[in-house]
């Protein structure tokens, strides 16, 4: 047939209209889509030979260029000028070795049979480079100057590149909180589309998030686990894995931004608008108006979509969370195991046991050779090691007992004590109460310090003793607490030493609340 026919289609749950030809299946032409959009190909959306350039063998050197590229990019309107883009692979390729120059006159020689000598002829190449294969688009203006720009799809590819490489982890202060307040705003009733999608949006990520963050706890184990120097395991714990996960994301999962603050609340509301008609009929109703579902029916389904979603996010999360506590306890186990077999260097069963390890592991991994290699001839017949399967009672393993509860017995006689005794261990007990380190006494010796300071660094504290330094543990330990008058900058800090190099710390810096 020649006449035209337009269809509304859903696919996947996805709505979308199409215009096409009699009969069908044939061509069509998308007119407009609806709430996703319509599923196609990967490289029917961006250019087949996008990632060429990062799996070349300059990879390393593209991938820097497009993201000079991409932070100045950032800072411009409508693009650059396409000098201004030469200048800055001019400026890269400067501070490059002869062993980029070599391989890049290679490249250049194989894709066009020449060998420009100049540096911006050469910068030239890999403009037109990265323009073929997609990562940029050129534009001349009405002002007749060539502009560069970055596609859209090429901004999102490296937004999220870049947040790879800066090691970026996901705040996770405020998603709870912003779905509680988008549901609870006063304009929630009457815009409810908005504030549902809003939502949504925060539960995703919040989702996505802790996903991410256990997955990082288990890549922090297979670090520690693959170390060999205890202090580089001691530099994982104590720098990376503190500074990454702890401080930026667990501690604050279970503190300021803790799901149970919010949830009931952010749940009863879901129920309330799952339950109430008017409410979903209006909401879909200024959907259609947006023009995100074809009619009324599908603008329903689509509401309750997103309300079972964040629904069942937020009444499903404690699994989540509670693997991840799990898997956060192994990693600290999974520590602490690695460094005390390291450090093992007693001679009982435990640690003859271990150098006999210790000294296999390094007769299967020397000369090149691979960990599932057999062992020298001399050695292969000496063990036989297997996992046992049960335990009896002729196993070599001593199984843990029960408790055992104890039967006091009885008492016929009271014993009295000498009053000298009792004074002497009276004042035993109250010297421990004093050198006691409490919170208060922590703060107090800070604000003293401070004498009306706004703040004050770790070597102006005189540290002079062990007690001063246990002091300043605990200050950076209690700094956390909202019973404290101080708060503790750690990152970035230098190293200093007092007491003529007898201790070592950070140059923690102490700011008044």
């Amino acid at each position: 047939m020649t006449g035209g026919l337009e269809v509304k289609c859903e696919v996947a749950g996805k709505w979308f209209l199409v215009r096409g030809y009699l009969p069908l299946p044939g061509e069509y032409t998308l007119i407009k889509e609806f709430p996703g959009g319509v599923t196609v190909n990967l490289f029917a959306v961006i250019p087949e030979r996008l990632f060429s350039v990062l799996s070349s063998r300059l990879k390393e050197d593209y991938a820097a260029i497009l993201f000079r590229i991409y932070d100045q990019y950032q800072l411009t309107t409508f693009g650059m000028e396409r000098d201004v883009v030469i200048d800055l692979i001019v400026d890269y390729m400067e501070q490059k070795d002869q062993f980029f120059e070599q391989a890049l006159a290679d490249e250049i020689w194989e894709e066009s049979l020449d060998t420009p000598a100049g540096s911006r002829d050469r910068a030239a190449f890999i403009l037109r480079k990265l323009e073929s294969t997609g990562w940029l688009a050129g534009e001349v203006y009405s002002n007749y100057v060539q502009y560069i720009s970055l596609p859209d799809y090429a901004i999102k590819i490296l937004d999220v590149l870049d947040k790879i490489r800066r090691h970026r982890q996901v705040e996770y202060q405020g998603f709870v909180y912003a779905t509680y307040t988008l549901l609870h705003a006063p304009e929630a009733d009457r815009q409810g589309n908005l504030a549902l999608e809003k939502a949504y949006e925060q539960t995703e990520q919040l989702i996505n998030g802790l996903k991410s963050l256990n997955h990082n706890i288990k890549r922090y184990i297979e670090r520690v686990l693959a170390e060999k120097e205890p202090r580089e395991i001691l530099k994982i714990h104590f720098q990376d894995y503190m500074t990454e996960i702890i401080d930026q994301s667990y501690h604050r999962l279970k503190t300021s931004d803790n799901v149970s603050r919010y949830r009931p609340k952010i749940v009863a509301r879901l129920n309330q608008w799952y339950g109430d008609p008017v409410w979903v009929d209006r909401a879909a109703n200024l959907e259609v108006q947006r023009e995100r579902y074809p009619d009324l029916s599908a603008a329903r389904q689509g509401i309750y979509r997103s309300l079972d979603y964040i629904r069942q996010a937020y009444t499903g999360l404690d699994d989540l969370l509670e693997e991840i506590d799990r898997r956060n306890a192994r990693y600290a186990n999974a520590s602490f195991q690695q460094l005390k077999y390291i450090l093992n260097s007693s001679r009982d069963t435990e640690g003859q046991l271990t150098e006999i390890l210790k000294f296999l592991a390094e007769q299967r991994t020397s000369g090149g050779k691979r960990p599932d290699e057999q062992l020298p001839a001399g050695l292969s017949g000496l063990f036989g090691f297997f996992t046992q399967e049960f335990l009896s009672t002729d196993s070599l393993y001593t199984g843990r007992e029960a408790v055992r509860h104890h039967q006091p017995q009885e008492v016929h006689e009271l014993e009295t004590v000498d009053p000298a005794r009792r004074q002497e261990r009276l004042r035993h007990f109250q010297q421990r109460l004093e050198r006691r380190m409490t919170r208060e006494k922590i703060n107090a010796w800070i604000m003293g310090k401070l004498a009306g300071r706004e703040e004050i660094y770790a070597r102006e504290l005189g540290i002079a003793e062990m007690d001063d330094f246990i002091k300043l543990v605990y200050a950076s330990a209690y700094s956390r607490s909202r019973r404290v008058s101080y708060r503790v900058e750690r990152k970035d800090r230098p190293r200093v030493t007092a007491a003529g190099g007898s201790f070592e710390f950070k140059d923690l810096r102490l700011k008044r609340k």
